[in-house]
Formats: structure tokens, C-alpha cells, sequence
């Protein structure tokens, strides 16, 4: 009877080790989910991230993605979760070239290392706050340019820049001193 009992506690383990399964829910507080898998509803499980120590990420499950639940010892209260194992249809690309960051809210950043082009798309906005930025290369703007400092172009200031020879009326002004 006990070599029963201990058998049925091997094969349960055993079928527990790593079971594939869908989150039902998330606790973003304490990264943390649960997961169903068949009949099985977890308890409140870590879930894995790309980087954790000094460099971290945040990048937590969604209620309906699939995932791997990984059990060393069988027991499902040890466990933790793998995510970002995609269902049919759900991978943002098929370009072997192309690494692609897609959010719910159509934002998308495309990386070919193809073209070595990177496209941001889908953002209302983008807030860069740091003492100095510098760009090396050309740069189109396709709508309007605010400032609300003195703008500098060819070493000539936009605010204190005089024109010579100018005379009250009519007449144009010629470049830039």
C-alpha cells in the first residue's frame, strides 16, 4: 500500500515538473501570477524577467498569455513561471532580421539588423531629459520645431544676431552677420 501511495506522489511530481498553461491573473506588486493548467489553478507564482540584479526589466505577464510553469522538485508551491511562449498567430514578425518590441496600445519598435534601420511607431510621445544630446547625422523634421531657448545655427544666434546697413522702410535684410 505505502509502495502505491509513493508511486502515485512520483508520477504527480513527475507530471508537475514543468507543465505548460495560461495566466489567469497577475499581482504586479509583488511580480507574482497565477496560472491555469488543465483543472489547476496556481497559487500566487514568481514569474521570470529577462534581468533581475543591478540591470533589471520590467516586462510582466498578461491574464491569457501562455506560458511554461518550471517545478525542480514537482511541487507546484516551488515553482516558477516562464513567459513569452507565443500561441498561434501572436509573434509580432516573421523577419529573421527583425527584433520587435510591440505594445497593446499599437506602440511598436522594429529594429532590422538587416537595414540597420530602427522604426518607432504608434508613440503620442517621446520625453528624452538629460543635460546634453547630441546627433550626428542629418535631421528632417516633418512638422513644427519649438524652442524655448536661443537656437544656434552656423555659430549664429537666432535671438542676438544684428543685420548691418539697414535702413527703416521697405527693404529686405541681408544674411545673417
Amino acid at each position: 500500500m505505502q509502495f502505491m501511495k509513493t508511486l502515485a506522489d512520483v508520477i504527480r511530481r513527475l507530471e508537475n515538473m514543468h507543465r505548460f498553461g495560461l495566466i489567469a491573473a497577475v499581482d504586479h506588486a509583488n511580480a507574482r501570477c497565477k496560472v491555469r493548467s488543465g483543472q489547476i489553478l496556481t497559487d500566487w507564482l514568481p514569474f521570470a524577467a529577462m534581468r533581475a540584479g543591478t540591470t533589471k526589466t520590467w516586462s510582466p505577464p498578461t491574464v491569457g498569455e501562455q506560458c511554461l510553469i518550471v517545478a525542480l522538485s514537482g511541487e507546484l508551491t516551488t515553482a516558477i513561471v516562464i513567459t513569452g511562449i507565443y500561441t498561434a498567430g501572436s509573434a509580432p514578425s516573421q523577419s529573421p532580421d527583425e527584433h520587435v518590441i510591440e505594445f497593446a496600445d499599437g506602440a511598436r519598435f522594429v529594429y532590422n539588423q538587416a537595414s540597420s534601420d530602427l522604426s518607432v511607431t504608434g508613440v503620442k510621445t517621446i520625453n528624452i531629459t538629460c543635460p546634453q544630446t547630441t546627433i550626428n547625422g542629418d535631421v528632417q523634421v516633418n512638422g513644427k520645431i519649438e524652442s524655448t531657448g536661443d537656437q544656434i545655427a552656423g555659430g549664429i544666434s537666432q535671438i542676438n544676431h544684428l543685420h548691418g546697413g539697414i535702413l527703416p522702410g521697405p527693404a529686405k535684410t541681408g544674411k545673417p552677420e
